[in-house]
C-alpha cells in the first residue's frame, strides 16, 4: 500500500454533510463556517483528466498533488473524515457521481473558469451548493465600485480604492502612508551586486511528497520540465517556513531590485510564495498583514502589498467579469495548436480574443531549444528547471519576445499556464493575454508592454555574455520596430504610444524592410529549434 493511502486509513462514514475541497483551496480557514470534524466530511478529487488538459510542468503537478495529499492528511489529523477520490473522469462526472450517493455537496466558489462553470451547472441540478470563497481579500462589489462594471479597467484606481476601504497603509485621513500610493519609481534598480544575494531555502520531502514525485516522474514522464524535489514545500509547516524565509531574507531588498534580471541568481529578492498563495496554502490576507508589520523600507513594503491586493486581486476580477476573455475562434485561424505544440494529445485550446491577429506558432525555443539570445534562453531554462522565474523575465523577455514575433497569444498563454507552478487561468490569462501580448486591447492596460534591446540590457546582465552583440547582431530592437510597423493602425491614436509611433514614422523604408527581413529569419530559425547566427544577423543588419 502507498504511504499516502496507509496514512489516510479507511473512511468511517459517520458524518452528516460533505464539502468538496478544490485543488487550490488548501487551507482550513476556507472550510464552511459550520464545518465540524464530527459532522462534516471532506472530499478531495485527484483526476488524470486534469493532466490531459495541458502539458503541465512536472514540478507543477508534483507541487499541486503533494500539497493536496498532505493537506488531506492534515485535515484528517484535525479529526475530519476524508474521502479521497482517484479518478480518470472530469470533476463534473466525479462530483455528480459522489452526489448521487452522498447527497448535496458544498463547495467554495472555484477560482478557475472551467471548474466554476462545472459547479454552477451542478448547483442547478441540486448536486452541489456553492459557498463564498473566503480566500480573496476583495469582492466583486469592491471591483465594480472602484472601476465600474465595464471596461476599460485600470489597476491603479482599484488599488487606491481598496487601500482606503480596507485601511491598508493609510493614515486617519485615508491618505497613503509616506505620501505616495505607489513607490514604483524607486523600484527600478538593475542588479548591481551591491548587496549579498540570498541563499535559497530547501525542503526535505516526507514520504507522501516523495511518493508523488516518483509517481509524476513515471506516470507523467511525457510532460515537460524537471522536478526539483528540494524546492517542493508541500506541508503547512513548509509553507510557513518559506514565508518566514522570505520575510527574513528577501523582503528588505524586494523593492529596489523588483524589476532587475540577472544570470547570477534565479529569484533575486522575490519571495517565490506565489504558488502557495494561489493554492491558498498561505492566505493572502495573513501575508499582507504580516508584511505591513515588517521593519523594511516603505518602497519594498508598498511594492509587495501592491502585488497582492492590487494586481493579484485586480486580475482575478477582470478575468471573472470578462468570462475569461472568451470569444469565438475564426474558422480560418492559423496555428492554434493544443498544448501550445508540445508533443502528445491535449484538450482543445480555449477560444480567446486576439485583436492584433497574431498568428505564428510558439517556437521550439520556448520548450528548451537554444535560440542564441541569452535573455530568452536563460529565462526558458529557469522555467524548464523550476517552473518559475519572476515577473520581469516573464513580461519583458518571455512575453515580450513572443509578442514581437507575432506568436498566437493563445499558444503563448497556454505555455505560461502549463509551465509555471503558480499559473492558473484567472491569473495567467489577464497577465499574458492582456498585459503581455495586448491581445484583448485596452480592457485592462493602456498599451502593449513591449521593448527592444536597450531595456533588456539596462535591467539585466545578459548582454555581456550573449553570443549576439547588443548592437551588431541582437535582433530584438528590429523585432520591436517591425511589431510597431505591422500593428501601427492599432497604436497610431494611442496617447501612451505617441513617442514610439512618432519615432517609427521617422524610420526610412530601407530600415523598415531590413527589420522585416531580420524578423523573418528569426522566426524561421526558432521554429526549427535552431540558434541564431551572429554573423548572419550582422550581415542582415549592415
Amino acid at each position: 500500500m502507498s504511504a499516502f493511502l496507509h496514512a489516510l486509513g479507511q473512511p468511517k462514514n459517520g458524518v452528516d454533510t460533505w464539502h468538496y475541497v478544490a485543488y487550490d483551496q488548501l487551507h482550513h480557514e476556507l472550510l464552511p463556517a459550520d464545518a465540524q470534524p464530527d459532522t462534516t466530511g471532506l472530499i478531495f478529487i485527484e483526476t488524470t483528466w486534469k493532466t490531459r488538459q495541458l502539458p503541465y510542468h512536472k514540478q507543477k503537478l508534483a507541487l499541486l498533488l503533494s500539497n493536496q495529499r498532505n493537506f488531506a492528511l492534515e485535515m484528517m489529523n484535525r479529526g475530519y473524515e476524508i474521502r479521497y477520490e482517484f479518478s480518470t473522469q472530469s470533476y463534473e462526472t466525479s462530483l455528480r457521481d459522489l452526489s448521487s450517493t452522498l447527497g448535496e455537496i458544498s463547495v467554495n466558489e472555484p477560482a478557475e473558469y472551467n471548474l466554476r462553470k462545472t459547479v454552477e451547472a451542478l448547483q442547478r441540478e441540486d448536486c452541489v451548493r456553492i459557498l463564498p470563497h473566503k480566500g480573496w481579500m476583495t469582492t466583486p462589489e469592491d471591483f465594480i465600485k472602484s472601476v465600474g462594471d465595464s471596461p476599460p479597467w485600470r489597476m491603479d484606481k482599484f488599488y487606491r480604492y481598496i487601500r482606503k476601504e480596507k485601511n491598508v497603509m493609510v493614515d486617519e485621513n485615508k491618505k497613503p502612508v509616506g505620501g505616495e500610493w505607489s513607490f514604483d519609481r524607486e523600484n527600478r534598480l538593475p542588479w548591481d551586486g551591491a548587496v549579498e544575494l540570498p541563499e535559497l531555502p530547501s525542503f526535505k520531502p516526507n514520504a507522501v511528497t516523495q511518493e508523488v514525485v516518483d509517481m509524476v516522474k513515471t506516470r507523467f514522464s511525457h510532460h515537460p520540465g524537471e522536478i526539483q524535489i528540494d524546492n517542493l514545500p508541500s506541508t503547512s509547516a513548509q509553507s510557513d517556513a518559506l514565508w518566514d524565509w522570505a520575510k527574513k531574507s528577501v523582503m528588505f531588498w524586494f523593492g529596489p531590485y523588483e524589476d532587475a534580471m540577472t544570470v547570477e541568481h534565479k529569484t533575486l529578492f522575490h519571495t517565490t510564495i506565489s504558488s502557495l498563495l494561489n493554492l491558498h496554502r498561505l492566505l493572502p490576507s495573513a501575508v499582507v498583514n504580516q508584511a505591513i508589520e515588517l521593519d523594511i523600507p516603505l518602497n519594498s513594503k508598498e511594492g509587495f502589498v501592491r502585488q497582492i491586493i492590487g494586481w493579484r486581486e485586480f486580475v482575478r476580477h477582470v478575468h471573472a467579469h470578462t468570462d475569461g476573455f472568451q470569444s469565438e475562434i475564426p474558422e480560418d485561424v492559423e496555428f492554434l495548436r493544443p498544448g501550445a505544440g508540445w508533443k502528445g494529445e491535449w484538450a482543445q485550446p480555449r477560444s480567446t480574443l486576439n485583436v492584433l491577429e497574431a498568428k505564428y506558432p510558439l517556437p521550439e525555443t520556448y520548450w528548451g531549444k537554444k535560440s542564441g539570445m541569452l535573455c530568452l534562453d536563460t529565462a526558458v531554462e529557469q522555467v524548464v528547471q523550476t517552473g518559475y522565474t519572476h515577473h520581469v523575465p516573464r513580461l519583458m523577455v518571455l512575453a515580450n519576445i513572443g509578442t514581437l514575433l507575432g506568436v498566437n497569444p493563445r499558444e503563448l498563454t497556454d505555455w505560461f499556464w502549463a509551465m509555471f507552478t503558480d499559473a492558473y487561468d484567472w491569473v495567467v490569462e489577464p497577465n499574458v493575454l492582456a498585459m503581455g501580448t495586448y491581445a484583448v486591447g485596452g480592457v485592462m492596460t493602456t498599451k502593449p508592454y513591449v521593448c527592444g534591446t536597450p531595456y533588456i540590457k539596462k535591467m539585466g546582465d545578459y548582454c555581456g555574455d550573449c553570443s549576439l552583440h547588443h548592437k551588431k547582431s541582437c535582433p530584438i530592437s528590429d523585432m520591436y520596430w517591425d511589431f510597431l510597423e505591422v500593428n501601427k493602425e492599432h497604436f497610431n491614436d494611442n496617447p501612451r504610444m505617441f513617442m514610439p509611433m512618432r519615432n517609427l514614422a521617422k524610420r526610412d523604408a530601407a530600415k523598415t524592410e531590413k527589420s522585416r527581413t531580420i524578423v523573418a529569419y528569426v522566426r524561421s530559425q526558432l521554429q526549427q529549434g535552431l540558434p541564431l547566427d551572429a554573423l548572419h544577423l550582422e550581415h542582415l543588419k549592415s
